[in-house]
């Protein structure tokens, strides 16, 4: 770790020193962000303060959440307690919870789900935008079953205001313009917010653009790279003994594909090649307010390309006949792709880019009764076109769409509240979704199929002095229809319940206990799966390959749901001379979906979805100290950690789980500026899977001030400045992917302003 130990030393034994349990997500300062503790819950079903919610949640919004903003919804959680990004390059960034990702976390917007297909490959990026979020939720525990199976493992709700519920006060109009020195980015944000009358608008625009990202060292790690492939064939050789493994495993063809390797993938040094890209959108929303409620209409559109680094799809292209039609579909997109024509065949590719569009439509309402046993109904639907791209780039500068994945459906939740009978209250909902997902072209290892799920659930919240209690049932009906015969259908219920006792009027203490279920997802049923036998390819020359993962994945119909046992303890204090929560958490999963590797043929890696018991158990926590208040001014001091584990019940680690962190922050604030300076050790990964090596530790410094100014009347100006590993460390993620072939960004300094009227 050279220097990052002694730099770290205070920080890492303060937070020894408390111990690393369960976690606030947003845990700021008095005086600066009073209001934090009754900012109201969201994604709560009954719409608490974060201090009186019976749930684990958490909340970035407002200033902590402008200082943490980044290029991916993973990105900019990434340092929150009992988060980590799986990231594929710079240009993705998956939420991952208490170790757990994809298909296990429910990322919302604005309360119903994305309707993208971030979950089917680890090289698709979420469709939302952060940079004009209000604010990010995260749901983790026994509450997370009122979303949906895919929630299994926790939500994160990203909160706007495209569909304004309130009329405002006064006009308003924000602006901000940032630079970013690690990948030259140039990114601009417009929002705007009125009424007229009755009618409440917003709307809202962003563009940004950024070169290739600067590293301090090599992109590719070679060394682990040639580990990696020594720690593959020796597995190989363990577990199959054949002739034909034999031939597969003779020396001298791996040392032609070595260096065919080599040869064919630039490792870029002091940068990451194919890292550029760009994004652009806009909104607009409206909503008619009345006396009982409300009801409101918007319409977005996100624009998203991106490169995923150099040496991942290095597989041959292989054109074939019925490119012609695929190209004539999407010609808006491939105007000069036809001239290359067959001139493809057996060249490789030098390297992809991602062109994502999604349009969305959203509805939203609420009407609140005058009297009765209902108190309010809200009802939300989003309509949703997404489709992308994944443009193949040829040396001779052809280039070509390999594959256009597709997922357009409709998702809403509708619910209803009911007045308090004694000392209960509860909310009763229904959800559904219905999407087409389809790819088409050379990558298309997963069938186009139609999924539906529908659901019913009931929260019933019991409160009585120092006692609050929630108990929550959800019911799911989902299916999985590729072509009519091979449907997979699941029935599910989920229970939760937890208990939240108070402890006087500055802390409490959370249990919480649920039985969820998860069914399998569409690409974990069939890819690579025959739909003529509704069986797996028997004959491995019609796999086709899936270049996000470099291996040939291979479904499995029969796989059954997961189920998952979960229990939490947390305690939370929350005034006082220090504030802070900690949650400890043990999850046992039965029949966890996982990919294994099983194999290889003809060079490529086969991987087959298959189910066993797994546990995952972990601390997390912060605490935050008022170290000095003084005329006009305050220090504080806070300190932090977590740590999961994840293991098979029969023997073995779950591959890919965050590194446990520790770590420390002071900040400096007055009436009109702040100073933020983080301090994090990320330790080494020596928990590792089969087929994982582990990865190093690294200490990560940043910095954030910002300064307000009054320009005149209502309106501000704030200069901001953010400074990302100061200490340049080469940042290897466990949890991705491409760990050995995209470090995270080196040294970065972003400077900044925003003007509000």
């Amino acid at each position: 770790m050279n220097i990052s130990h002694s730099k770290l030393s205070t920080a890492v034994s303060l937070a020894l020193a408390v111990g690393t349990a369960g976690g606030a997500l947003a845990q700021e300062e008095a005086g600066q962000n009073e209001d934090q503790l009754v900012e109201i819950i969201v994604t709560a079903p009954f719409q608490e303060s974060e201090a009186e919610t019976a749930m684990p949640v958490g909340v970035l919004a407002g200033e902590a959440l402008r200082e943490k903003i980044g290029n991916s919804l993973g990105d900019t959680l990434k340092d929150e307690i009992g988060l980590a990004s799986a990231s594929f390059g710079t240009g993705v960034g998956l939420p991952v919870i208490r170790g757990q990702s994809t298909n296990r976390v429910k990322v919302l917007q604005n309360g119903i789900g994305t309707t993208d297909v971030s979950t089917a490959s680890p090289d698709h990026a979420n469709a939302v935008n952060v940079a004009l979020a209000e604010r990010l939720e995260v749901i983790r525990g026994p509450s997370t079953l009122l979303y949906g199976s895919n929630a299994i493992g926790g939500v994160v709700n990203v909160i706007d205001n495209r569909i304004p519920e309130t009329l405002p006060e006064d006009f308003g109009f924000v602006v901000q313009q940032s630079h970013n020195t690690v990948n030259s980015q140039d990114e601009t944000l417009i929002r705007i917010d009125g009424a007229v009358g009755n009618v409440a608008y917003h709307l809202d625009a962003f563009r940004s653009r950024n070169d290739n990202v600067e590293i301090s060292g090599h992109a590719i790690d070679e060394e682990a790279m040639e580990a990696l492939e020594e720690l593959f064939h020796e597995r190989l050789e363990e577990e199959h003994h054949d002739d034909d493994h034999d031939e597969h495993d003779d020396h001298d063809e791996h040392d032609d594909h070595d260096e065919h390797a080599e040869e064919g993938v630039e490792n870029t040094f002091g940068y990451i090649g194919n890292s550029d890209g760009e994004s652009s959108g806009g909104n607009f929303g409206f909503s008619f307010i009345g006396d009982n409620g409300f009801f409101g209409v918007s319409v977005s559109e996100v624009d998203k390309n991106y490169g995923l680094p150099l040496g991942v799809h290095a597989h041959v292209h292989e054109h074939d006949h019925g490119e012609e039609e695929h190209e004539d579909e999407h010609e808006e997109h491939e105007d000069d792709h036809d001239e290359h024509g067959d001139e493809h065949g057996g060249e490789a590719v030098e390297f992809v880019r991602l062109d994502m569009e999604k349009s969305r439509y959203d509805f939203k309402g609420e009407y609140r009764f005058d009297g009765g046993f209902f108190e309010s109904f809200s009802a939300s639907v989003g309509v949703t076109d997404y489709v992308h791209h994944e443009i193949e780039f040829f040396e001779d500068g052809g280039r070509h769409v390999g594959t256009r994945y597709s997922s357009d459906g409709n998702e809403g939740r509708f619910t209803l509240t009911h007045a308090p009978v004694g000392n209960w209250t509860g909310v009763w909902g229904m959800q559904f979704s219905d999407t087409v997902f389809s790819a088409i072209g050379e990558e298309a290892f997963i069938p186009e199929s139609d999924l539906n799920s529908i659901g019913l659930f009931a929260v019933e919240r019991y409160s009585s002095g120092n006692w609050t209690g929630e108990l929550g049932i959800h019911l799911e009906d989902s299916s999985v229809d590729p072509n009519g015969r091979c449907e997979s259908s699941s029935n599910n219920t989920s229970l939760s319940g937890s208990v939240l006792y108070g402890l006087g009027n500055e802390s409490n203490l959370l249990f919480g206990a649920s039985r969820s279920q998860r069914a399998p997802a569409v690409e974990e049923l069939y890819s690579n799966v025959s739909l003529d036998t509704c069986a797996p390819e028997s004959d491995y020359e019609n796999l086709v390959f899936h270049a996000g993962t470099n291996s040939l994945d291979i479904g499995n119909p029969l796989l059954e749901a997961e189920t998952s046992n979960n229990l939490e303890l947390g305690y939370r204090r929350y005034g006082g001379s220090f504030t802070g929560e900690f949650s400890a958490y043990y999850n046992q999963i039965d029949n966890f979906i996982y990919l294994d590797v099983s194999g290889e043929f003809e060079e490529q890696t086969l991987v087959r979805y298959l189910q066993r018991d797994a546990r995952f158990s972990g601390i997390e926590g912060e605490v935050s100290f008022n170290v000095m208040e003084g005329e006009g001014s305050s220090l504080s001091l806070g300190v932090f950690g977590d740590r999961v584990n994840a293991e098979f019940d029969s023997g073995g680690y779950v591959p890919r789980i965050p590194a446990s962190k520790v770590g420390a922050e002071l900040r400096w604030f007055g009436s009109n500026w702040s100073i933020n300076l983080r301090a994090t050790q990320v330790n080494e990964q020596e928990d590792v899977a089969e087929l994982e090596l582990p990865t190093g530790g690294y200490t990560l410094v940043s910095l954030y001030a910002d300064y307000h100014f009054d320009v005149g009347g209502d309106s501000s100006l704030q200069v901001f400045l953010r400074g990302e590993n100061l200490l340049d460390e080469e940042i290897r993620n466990h949890v991705s992917l491409l760990k050995n072939y995209a470090p995270g960004p080196g040294r970065g300094v972003m400077a900044g302003f925003r003007l509000e009227y």
